[in-house]
């Protein structure tokens, strides 16, 4: 492939599907799951959140990874060990294998988030750049929904183990396409900082209150998002009476509106309105579509609606925290504060799913209601108090 080529930019955008896709594809599996193995819905939930558990760990080693082998020998390894994971999910006997497999596709999944922009920067230019990083902003709604619809399509029938020959199909086209990607130049692994003095400067950032009250924002909507995402194919398969191959196919869909959501985002911030502004906007629009999502008397097209809106609103909301990093954080703490961040979507990856699903067994909407509520209101007010320190900074900096 020609370095910065579209090929080359959404070959390597296929990895990050591949990513996606790993953390939402066994979502309509819990059925199957709780079936061949017996799992309870809390069980399941944290069968779904281990994948965060490398992604904890990980973060700042990655990076050093992809810098002393170079971003495109990286992502052809994850190839490989995606392959070899749903391999394992395929002939998995006992539920520790799943487990093994899943903490796999965790490792896997940090790389690969960490060596794709890696690789897109390294090989593209100018707008080229501009616009290959805005496209891979958008794989996360893209790889959940085809995460969703493979696992969807064969949730509860006897074949349920076909969505890991599935998916194992898509991360070897990945690699197939990786091995035609361009090399770039490996930098002198003296020319980046080691682990201990990255750990330094996250332990800096850490303590920065608008870097934390900003990944507190993030650790809640990622918290709403995968709650939701989690438990909305059982929801609704219980809510309409239909299958979850339907129920999941309606959210995949519905997922898809959150790239609309983010370029709406940019465009608002864009004309000048500020991010405290706009995310109080959006967190009032997504709690009262996000209650109305899970209210059980809707017919079908009532809750395509509500559901769009939720990924819109949610989807715009994520872009905004992501537009507001880079002001907060200062130039020389920018991976740090990168790694925070990551490090508070995988807790939330961690913690969230078990509470979840245990309320989906029911068509009791109110805990949803109390979840939103609660999540929405704590991140405005993150926004807001991150607003005001940051006007306390500027005000004593000529002192400083």
């Amino acid at each position: 492939m020609k370095t910065g080529s579209w090929a080359s930019i959404l070959g390597i955008y296929l990895f990050g599907v591949c990513g996606a896709s790993t953390v939402s594809k066994i979502i309509p599996l819990g059925g199957d799951l709780a079936h061949w193995f017996d799992l309870g819905p809390a069980h399941f939930g944290w069968l779904v959140s281990l994948i965060a558990v490398p992604a904890a760990l990980l973060a700042i080693p990655s990076g050093m990874v992809v810098d002393r082998f170079g971003p495109r020998i990286v992502l052809l390894c994850c190839a490989l060990l995606g392959i070899t994971a749903n391999v394992i999910y395929s002939f998995a006997p006992t539920m520790l294998m799943l487990q093994v497999a899943r903490l796999l596709e965790g490792t896997v999944i940090v790389h690969m988030y960490t060596a794709g922009p890696a690789l897109l920067m390294a090989t593209t230019e100018g707008k080229r750049r501009t616009t290959a990083m805005t496209i891979w902003a958008t794989y996360m709604p893209v790889g959940t929904a085809v995460g969703l619809t493979i696992g969807g399509l064969f949730a509860e029938t006897q074949g349920w183990r076909l969505t890991f020959a599935c998916h194992g199909a898509l991360y070897l086209a990945a690699g197939l396409l990786g091995l035609l990607q361009p090399d770039v130049k490996v930098r002198h692994p003296s020319a980046k900082p080691g682990l201990a003095a990255q750990i330094l400067d996250l332990r800096a950032a850490y303590a920065r209150p608008g870097l934390l009250l900003l990944g507190l924002a993030f650790f809640l909507m990622i918290s709403m998002g995968l709650g939701a995402n989690v438990t909305f194919p059982r929801y609704f398969s219980r809510a309409h009476d239909i299958s979850m191959a339907s129920a999941s196919q309606m959210v995949a869909m519905a997922t898809l509106v959150m790239v609309p959501g983010s370029l709406f985002a940019g465009l608002v911030l864009s004309r000048g309105l500020s991010q405290q502004m706009l995310f109080t906007l959006l967190g009032v629009v997504g709690f009262v579509v996000g209650i109305l999502s899970f209210f059980p008397h809707l017919d079908i097209p009532v809750r395509y609606m509500v559901l769009g809106g939720w990924f819109f609103a949610s989807g715009a909301a994520i872009a905004v925290l992501l537009a507001t990093l880079p002001v907060v954080a200062e130039p020389q703490r920018r991976g740090a504060a990168t790694a925070l961040i990551n490090q508070a979507g995988a807790l939330a990856t961690f913690v969230n799913p078990p509470i979840w699903l245990t309320y989906a067994e029911g068509t009791d909407w109110t805990p949803f209601a109390v979840l939103l509520g609660t999540g929405w209101s704590i991140a405005i007010a993150a926004m807001w108090l991150l607003a005001l320190n940051a006007a306390k900074n500027r005000v004593t900096a000529p002192s400083a």
